[in-house]
């Protein structure tokens, strides 16, 4: 049996979503900006469900903001009706809900037939699905309303008052439902979520210092459960062994701690007791345990070989907090795999058919390649005797464990308005004429490290020279007005290599990610020759003649307007006359723009100084073309980077202005 769809409503940020987990592999990941609402789903499964079989605790906070304008609402209602049964049942048909509703697809096995029979409500041939939902609900209106009336401070709105009382009057109650969702019918308790499913959480907020200032130390506690698990299960007489010998050392230390401390428990006696009364004869006993010894001392050391003398290779410790952060929380999170899998074990009779676990950015101080490798082992190390025993929630913001982990358990989130929207990037919606495009975008993304899945806007350019002076351009066009925004939100820069834009748009359009598109013209004449704009007939820009604004007509291109040149979040900035001149490419149309600029400072550029002042000394703009071909670009680039000062192109500014008043969503 497998957890095959998680559904959410009304839970925080979570006013409608419904997630497919991956069905082909054992982990699903969770990407997106931060506050997206990747943490708030796992957060709602512990909610709803309880931690390791812990019952859960739920408050008024967690009920979404959208429905706390349904209090305000029911609150007017009510103040405006005086029967009382008619406000009761105001208040039980407006009542806000949380929802978790669960979807499993079972097997033939017996266990699996014998758990979905308790959820069954589709007797038809094939059916292998049960659904089983969980509400945080209204328990009982009438008691509801008699407490709001009898509230001490009678200005206390009917939100503020159950911010306080919010577990007093809304409980959980637990329901089957057909696969389609036409027939609910209530369970008795949540005794079968128990046997069907439990969750494990490994939170984002990790405590994996083992030092002197935190006793409760993690590590330490998690090391002594997983020798404990060892010896009281695999090894219990030899755990008794230990005992044994702990409890005769015991009494050999009590002994000497009564002469140590007889005169002192003396002494206190001389300081009086109240008369009549026998003081007590204080001792001081030796209490060891297997439990407290390896609870309290067991630390971890790091074992490691130095070249001694003759070269001989010797070994040596250092203490645990001498390594780095990024071995511990991985000790930590394997640490905690084993512990949920132990409890898993110890379950007397029968076990939840589906175990989920879930983890929250487990690239926490990981260096590249250990993210890399998490990503690929995290099932094998859930597997037993060959079969990975849970499913597994990860959230990250890695774009290393995008790349290795490819599309299909990718789950994206964003927020739009106050709202989040899940995109499924198994169902990317792919052009049938381009069978060859999802290898392609997965190249891309395995290649590049793409941190597209986390940003607040993206830009895709060309090449290395656009890539390189992009944030240079964006630093400076956030000085003007209206613009600002560039310095305050993530923006990806994705290189996609000479005018292959389109092959981006089913992601990007996907994705709903506003993005800017930086192009150029590529001019050509009558044989499809590469020429200067102004003796051009046509473009070779794919991106161009195909997608946005799909023209390929030079004259019809240059009168192109802001709308032609935006296809709803995304925009295309291709080059534009400036100064009564158009370039074919970036470098023709930065020459363009920075005339005087050049022609002043062009002794500033290092490696490609000696082209510019030919060229300046021959009339820069005339030149321009036949300049813009021989530079070589990414030496421009630098040494452009190096010398300050210079203008924007005037199409980048434009497409940099649309950018930053295009609302992130």
């Amino acid at each position: 049996m497998r957890l095959e769809n998680v559904s959410i409503r009304n839970f925080r940020l979570l006013r409608r979503v419904s997630i497919d987990l991956a069905e082909d592999k054992t982990t699903t990941i969770f990407v997106g900006p931060n506050n997206s609402g990747k943490t708030s789903v796992m957060e709602a499964l512990r909610l709803f469900i309880g931690p390791g079989g812990e019952a859960p605790k739920i408050s008024f906070h967690d009920l979404s903001q959208f429905r706390h304008r349904d209090l305000k609402r029911i609150e007017v209602l009510l103040t405006a009706e005086a029967d009382p049964e008619k406000r009761i049942a105001l208040l039980k048909r407006f009542a806000p809900r949380m929802r978790l509703d669960l979807t499993f697809a079972y097997s033939e096995d017996q266990a699996d037939l014998v758990a979905a029979t308790q959820l069954l409500m589709d007797l038809s041939p094939g059916t292998n699905k049960v659904r089983m939902r969980i509400d945080y609900t209204l328990e009982n209106a009438k008691k509801l309303l008699d407490d709001f009336e009898a509230r001490p401070r009678k200005d206390l709105s009917l939100c503020d008052f159950l911010k306080d009382t919010f577990r007093n009057h809304f409980k959980r109650m637990f329901f089957k439902v057909s696969p389609d969702g036409k027939e609910v019918e209530k369970l008795d308790d949540g005794g079968l979520l128990k046997s069907l499913l439990r969750i494990d959480l490994v939170p984002a907020q990790r405590h994996v210092d083992d030092d002197e200032g935190s006793r409760s130390a993690k590590l330490s506690k998690l090391l002594h459960d997983h020798y404990e698990r060892f010896y009281q299960v695999d090894d219990a007489a030899g755990y008794q062994a230990i005992e044994d010998a702990l409890a005769q050392s015991a009494g050999d230390l009590t002994g000497k701690y009564g002469k140590a401390f007889g005169r002192l428990t003396k002494r206190l006696q001389n300081f009086g007791y109240p008369p009549g009364q026998k003081a007590p004869d204080l001792r001081v006993r030796a209490e060891l345990s297997a439990e407290t010894i390896y609870r309290d001392n067991a630390r971890i050391y790091y074992a490691s070989e130095h070249a001694g003398k003759g070269g001989a290779m010797e070994e040596f410790e250092l203490p645990e907090k001498y390594n780095g952060l990024g071995y511990k929380n991985l000790i930590y999170i394997v640490l905690q795999l084993e512990s949920f899998r132990a409890a898993i074990d110890a379950v007397k009779g029968d076990k939840p058919r589906v175990h989920i676990i879930a983890i929250e950015e487990p690239e926490a101080h990981l260096h590249p390649q250990m993210q890399t490798v998490f990503i690929s082992e995290i099932s094998k190390a859930l597997e037993t005797d060959g079969v990975t025993t849970a499913q597994v929630l990860l959230s990250t913001h890695s774009s290393h464990m995008i790349a290795q982990s490819e599309f299909e358990p990718v789950r994206y989130f964003r927020r739009v308005g106050r709202q989040v929207v899940m995109q499924d990037l198994s169902k990317l919606p792919l052009p049938e004429n381009d069978p060859d495009l999802l290898d392609f975008l997965r190249r891309y993304i395995r290649l590049t490290h793409c941190d597209l899945f986390f940003a607040d806007k993206a830009i895709f350019v060309e090449g290395q020279v656009e890539r390189l002076l992009l944030p240079m351009m964006m630093e400076e066009q956030a000085k003007v007005e209206g613009c600002e925004t560039l310095g305050s939100q993530y923006i990806s820069i994705s290189e996609v290599g000479g005018a292959y834009a389109h092959k981006f748009k089913p992601i990007i359009e996907f994705l709903g990610i506003p993005s800017l598109i930086i192009t150029d013209l590529d001019s050509v004449d009558d044989n499809n020759e590469k020429c200067p704009v102004a003796e051009g007939i046509g473009t070779s820009n794919v991106c161009l003649r195909t997608w946005i604004p799909a023209k390929a007509n030079i004259d019809e291109l240059m009168v192109c307007d802001e709308a032609a040149k935006t296809q709803g979040c995304i925009r295309i900035a291709y080059q534009v006359s400036q100064n009564g001149r158009c370039g074919r490419s970036f470098e023709e149309a930065f020459i363009y723009a920075n005339v005087p600029w050049l022609t002043a400072n062009h002794a500033k550029l290092s490696t490609t100084k000696a082209a510019v002042k030919k060229a300046v000394d021959a009339g820069l703009v005339a030149q321009a073309w036949a300049l813009s071909a021989k530079l070589a670009k990414v030496d421009f680039a630098l040494d452009l980077i190096n010398a300050p000062g210079w203008g924007i192109p005037l199409y980048i500014q434009q497409g940099l202005k649309w950018l930053a008043e295009h609302p992130a969503k």
